[in-house]
């Protein structure tokens, strides 16, 4: 049997074709047409006859499933959401069943490929892109062909008044200028190195274009949770329930890049992770993401482990507090003697950093929650294989960051902390985050009780928690991160106060790091530059490094054959096209 996904993506042939192939040629492998045919003349006729006759045809190998289940925690946990307008691109991930990018992300590697984009090129300002659209791509529905005019009406989401779309600040600096249907220009005010990864399916619901058509009809708001604008995707939106589920059927014609296996993906949202294992077990869900505990106690019941092929999941524990005292969405600049939202948080001290850093065991945290498969890091959000990495950081990294809680003891007292007057932080240990990030968050506040700090755990989901982030209001808190967004657009996004999202942890030093190598959009250039901004950050402790991962799902062997991933773009789950059935 061979499955083909149109655009080049994949050719696999099965076992029973390998075996009509073989009945049907030379058993000796002689690439000599003669002889061949010759063994062919010799060869007695039931070698061959026995498999064709009973080789099931090719066409009649059905799913054994016709839905496919995928559970995960509510990735959006809110009544009504626009994700082109309100969210972040790593919440509402499941759209990349049923919406495409302009430039897509290799499955296997991660690599950025062609896909509503046919091709795209830096213009001679450098700083800006154009690219060439595929021709005859439909819209889900009656909402047309995809052009570039659906690109305009994107972006008019991402960049309305009341966007708070992640990227907002970096699509209001680019004119879309419309050459042609299938042309357009990404006319870029500002030097932007990542705008090609803003751009492509490494951020779900970033210039991932909708129809235009079909935003009209929609009266240009929609609640795309219960009916999102059409994409282009394999699947298109059935029915969606807030909180509960978001299904999508395959499309009635042959997509332009690949068919599907499945009918149906039932998106089942699930926060606690045991009432996820306990509907993989009795077969009520197929694929899911589960703690590290949990996956071996699946595998063990017969349920697959598939690991992503890129190690490029980062585990941090961020700092939440310093913020650079600028105005921004909720908070007003103060004027403040400092410089910073709040002169009084304890974190704005190096010394408070470094021993919280030094209070963590990262080898027992390695085991507990990852199997021990966690490959520590050594400067948060740098990659060890890119050309920017300082070997130095490596041979620093105990003497500055590894475990000593007698150190970090010594730290909190240098800068002022004891028995009588203990250190307060408060720990996000969100419902319904990452698998393993209550319990290891609770583990950590075990490690900073042990050298005197008293930590309080938040349990609130982040529809709780949201307006206080958009306040900076957050004056001594910690907050759990994995993410797979490294380097540039992780600077940008969790420490930089020139662009949306803000809320992270800014330091004046860093912020002028991170505009030097923003300045130019050259990656060799801008690797060299952030060899400084790395070297910056490491002295600055500013994070909590933890380990870079590869990404782990769990489904049933007895409904998926395979499913092999990159773990590249953001969000638990992707490339939807490589789960494949098992066929009967």
């Amino acid at each position: 049997m061979a499955r083909f996904l149109r655009g080049g993506s994949a050719t696999i042939i099965l076992g029973i074709m390998a075996l009509m192939l073989l009945a049907a040629c030379s058993s000796d492998g002689d690439d000599d047409g003669a002889s061949g045919g010759a063994a062919d003349t010799a060869a007695p006729a039931a070698t061959a006859v026995p498999v064709a006759a009973t080789a099931v045809p090719v066409a009649d190998l059905k799913p054994v499933e016709t839905k496919l289940v995928i559970s995960g925690s509510d990735p959006v946990p809110k009544s009504t959401y626009n994700p082109w307008a309100f969210e972040s691109p790593r919440g509402p991930w499941f759209y990349g069943a049923s919406h495409e990018s302009l430039i897509g992300s290799d499955p296997i590697t991660g690599a950025h490929i062609p896909q509503l984009a046919e091709s795209w090129a830096m213009e001679p300002d450098g700083t800006s892109v154009r690219f060439q659209l595929r021709k005859g791509v439909r819209f889900h529905g009656d909402n047309g062909d995809f052009s570039a005019k659906d690109i305009v009406a994107t972006m008019g989401q991402h960049t309305r008044d009341d966007s708070q779309h992640t990227h907002r600040s970096q699509y209001r600096a680019i004119e879309f200028v419309v050459v042609n249907d299938h042309e357009i220009i990404y006319q870029n005010a500002n030097s932007n190195p990542e705008i090609l990864n803003n751009t492509s399916a490494w951020n779900v619901t970033s210039g991932e274009p909708f129809s235009a058509v079909s935003l009209d009809k929609l009266n240009g708001d929609p609640d795309a949770a219960m009916q999102p604008p059409a994409g282009t995707g394999a699947y298109q939106f059935v029915a969606g329930v807030h909180g509960m589920s978001w299904n999508v059927e395959r499309v009635p014609y042959d997509h332009w890049r690949y068919t599907p296996d499945w009918e149906e993906i039932e998106f089942r949202w699930i926060n606690e992770n045991s009432t996820r294992m306990a509907g993989l077990l009795a077969g009520e869900i197929h694929l899911t993401d589960l703690p590290p505990d949990q996956l071996q106690e699946a595998a063990k019941k017969g349920m697959v482990i598939g690991t992503a092929n890129v190690l490029t999941r980062e585990r941090a524990i961020l700092f939440q507090g310093p913020i650079l005292d600028k105005s921004y969405a909720n908070y007003k600049e103060q004027g403040t003697a400092c410089g910073y939202a709040w002169c009084e948080s304890s974190l704005l001290d190096v010394k408070v950093r470094k021993a919280l850093s030094k209070a963590i065991d990262r080898d027992a945290i390695n085991d507990a929650y990852f199997n021990g498969t966690g490959i520590e890091n050594h400067n948060t959000h740098f990659l060890n294989d890119r050309s920017y990495w300082n070997p130095d950081w490596d041979t620093q990294f105990q003497a500055e960051y590894g475990y000593d809680p007698a150190a970090a003891k010594a730290l909190l007292s240098e800068a002022g902390y004891g028995p009588s007057n203990p250190l307060e932080i408060s720990l996000e240990a969100m419902v319904g985050g990452l698998p393993e990030e209550q319990d290891l968050m609770e583990t950590a506040a075990g490690y900073f009780a042990a050298i005197g700090i008293k930590p309080e755990l938040d349990q609130r989901d982040s529809a709780a928690i949201r307006p206080t982030d958009r306040s900076f209001g957050w004056v001594n808190r910690l907050e759990y991160m994995s993410s797979n967004i490294v380097d540039l657009q992780a600077f940008r996004v969790h420490h930089w106060a020139g662009s949306a999202p803000r809320g992270g942890f800014e330091l004046k030093e860093l912020e002028t790091a991170i505009d030097y190598h923003r300045e130019i959009v050259d990656t060799e250039e801008v690797f060299k530059r952030l060899r400084q901004t790395g070297d910056t950050a490491f002295d600055l402790h500013i994070a909590i490094p933890l380990h870079w991962i590869a990404q782990e799902l769990v489904y049933n062997p007895e409904v998926i054959a395979s499913y092999e991933f990159s773990g590249v773009p953001l969000g638990p789950i992707a490339n939807f096209e490589q789960i494949l059935a098992v066929k009967k």
